[in-house]
């Protein structure tokens, strides 16, 4: 404070600051920075507090939505499962309730499988790829669900079994036909859902999150194999039963009494006429009376003739010695051609197993001589009754030929459960016994994938394809009393992908102990082997890059006669067998490299046994 007194001069002037002391200032400047860090500390914290309520919310958000989205994809993986059967027992109410459950449930996974949580959790290490496998199943169940199903239940109505069921001979395309669009196009759609599941790496997923991945992607690779099946048929049905033109066809029956590498001799040949619908047997002819060519109706590989002889391509009964089927029908086709005559567009095969089959559908039907027969006793009677009863080799054939005609004519005749004559045909096919050729490519091409195509293979898809076929050498009915069993395992899966396949290949032969004294037709001549004894050629088709790496055969002498057929090895080795003995080829099979999946082991089908094994892949064990 101034004192008036004093002037104007002194009221401006700062008072100077005394000079402050340098510890002083440290002290201050260190007292701010710890004060600046403080607050820089409280800033980060809350931050972090804010993030870590983020996190867990989102993770919350996140566990709730998938805790949703697993129940209902648990539930739509079960309401698939129902929907199935009741579209196969043809319970359409019940699958129509079913489906909009699908629907329902569908839906709700894959909108839980969806929004921001979901995006950003996406794409975090290690918590990413099983949140992106998630999602991808909730989307693809519900695009099957709300696009494909619905069209393909709404065909299915369409062609209901009993509505493709002959009535006075003929059946009705027209449904089949129409449906035929909404088949084709739901199947495309089923088959990307497939892809979409089958291209998910579960290597690497939490157990939690792989197991129902890989049951759901199992499951609807089932229902792509049903829809793969049902476009295929919606295609070819109706043109191949003449609904673009008149079609004519063999069906050759093959006598599994004497072994052919397919099933059996083709003892007799039937001359089936399709138009817009209309099936009819115009001829029969007994195989026999379709050979005799002085040169192979088509030209014979060197493998063919190494392993089967000139016959394959000369003889109709020796069309089926190889087990490449459209091989078969294309020899089938060009001998009938040459010694009958016309044209022939495509060749069907059945044995009578297939036909009692089809009769427990049909019932029985009455034959020519007033006598009966069905389902019970069919494959019996055909293939070791008739030649106890009938000497005369051509009243045999006029048996077989009898029966053929008059189980077709119940077929045709819409005789019996349509759904039911259907499902034995399948189940036929399922066994090999049941097979189909086109002469039209197209319809090959359509035809070769499916159980009904037979054709020589050595691996399909990632799966290892072993064949194992039997081909008569005593010229006598003795097949019928031969059994064949193949006991096999994967035991081991190597780094390149291939595997070890051990099989045990039996055949035991249980004719009665005083066989020769059977009839001729039945047991032979001796001028092949003694009289009863039976001779079998088998075959052992190794998977395509494969190989037969050890054998040891029972009896003795030891080894295999080496060929190469179609780019796949073959090992050959003869069988002479008396009554009650049996023969073992006891093998060590590698697959082809990349061949993981599970092994198919195709053999010829016999009297009693069929004709396909699939073993369990020992690189999934």
């Amino acid at each position: 404070m101034t004192h008036p007194g004093w002037g104007s001069d002194w009221n401006g002037q700062p008072v100077p600051e005394a000079p402050q002391h340098p510890e002083t200032v440290r002290r201050r400047r260190t007292s701010y920075v710890r004060a600046r860090r403080r607050r820089t500390v409280r800033l980060v914290l809350v931050g972090c507090g804010l993030a870590l309520l983020v996190v867990v919310g989102l993770g919350v958000w996140l566990a709730t939505d998938a805790l949703r989205a697993a129940d209902a994809l648990e539930a739509a993986r079960a309401d698939v499962k129902d929907l199935q059967a009741q579209v196969t027992a043809g319970d359409s109410a019940a699958a129509d309730r079913t489906l909009v459950q699908l629907q329902a449930h569908s839906s709700t996974a894959a909108r839980s499988t969806q929004g921001p949580a979901w995006t950003l959790a996406g794409v975090l290490p290690w918590v990413g790829p099983n949140v992106r496998a998630v999602h991808t199943v909730a989307d693809a169940v519900d695009d099957l669900a709300q696009n494909a199903l619905p069209s393909l239940m709404q065909a299915t109505t369409l062609v209901d079994p009993a509505a493709l069921a002959p009535v006075d001979g003929r059946v009705d395309l027209r449904p089949l036909q129409d449906a035929a669009p909404a088949i084709v196009a739901a199947d495309d759609s089923v088959q990307l859902t497939a892809q979409r599941l089958e291209d998910l790496d579960t290597s690497s997923l939490l157990a939690l999150v792989a197991e129902p991945v890989e049951t759901l992607r199992d499951q609807v690779a089932d229902v792509a194999v049903t829809t793969a099946t049902a476009a295929r048929a919606a295609l070819l049905v109706p043109a191949m039963m003449g609904a673009e033109g008149p079609r004519n066809y063999l069906v050759l029956v093959q006598n599994n009494a004497e072994q052919r590498a397919t099933g059996g001799i083709p003892g007799s040949v039937l001359l089936l006429h399709a138009d817009a619908g209309a099936v009819t047997v115009v001829e029969e002819r007994a195989g026999g009376s379709l050979s005799g060519l002085a040169e192979p109706a088509l030209p014979l590989t060197d493998a063919e003739n190494a392993l089967f002889g000139p016959l394959l391509g000369t003889d109709m009964r020796d069309v089926t010695f190889t087990p490449d089927f459209p091989r078969t029908g294309a020899l089938a086709k060009a001998i009938w051609e040459q010694k009958v005559g016309g044209s022939i567009d495509g060749v069907l095969s059945m044995d009578p197993v297939a036909l009692g089959l089809v009769l427990k559908a049909t019932g029985p039907v009455t034959l020519s001589d007033g006598s009966s027969l069905g389902g019970d006793d069919a494959a019996q009677t055909l293939l070791n009754q008739v030649y106890l009863d009938i000497e005369d080799p051509q009243e045999q054939d006029a048996f077989f030929s009898d029966t053929s005609r008059s189980v077709f004519a119940a077929v045709v005749g819409g005789q019996g459960d349509a759904p039911g004559v259907m499902d034995a045909l399948a189940e036929a096919a399922r066994q090999g016994r049941l097979m189909v050729w086109s002469a039209d490519e197209d319809e090959q091409a359509r035809l070769a994938p499916t159980v009904l195509g037979g054709a020589l293979r050595g691996a399909d898809g990632d799966s290892a394809v072993i064949g194992v076929y039997l081909n008569d050498g005593t010229q006598a009915k003795l097949g019928y009393y031969l059994d064949l069993t193949v006991d096999a395992e994967a035991t081991e899966c190597r780094p390149d992908g291939s595997q070890i396949v051990h099989a045990m290949v039996t055949l035991a032969y249980n004719a009665p102990a005083d066989a020769a004294e059977l009839p001729t037709y039945l047991v032979g001549f001796d001028d092949i082997v003694p009289v009863g004894e039976i001779r079998t050629n088998v075959l052992i088709y190794a998977p395509d890059g494969g190989g037969i790496e050890t054998v040891r055969v029972k009896p003795d002498p030891q080894g295999l006669n080496a060929q190469v057929h179609e780019n796949l090895g073959v090992g050959a080795r003869t069988f002479t067998l008396k009554p009650g003995e049996s023969g073992t080829l006891d093998m060590q099979i590698v697959t082809g490299k990349k061949q993981a999946g599970n092994v198919h082991i195709r053999s010829t089908p016999t009297a009693r046994q069929k004709g396909d094994v699939v073993l369990g892949s020992a690189c999934e064990k």
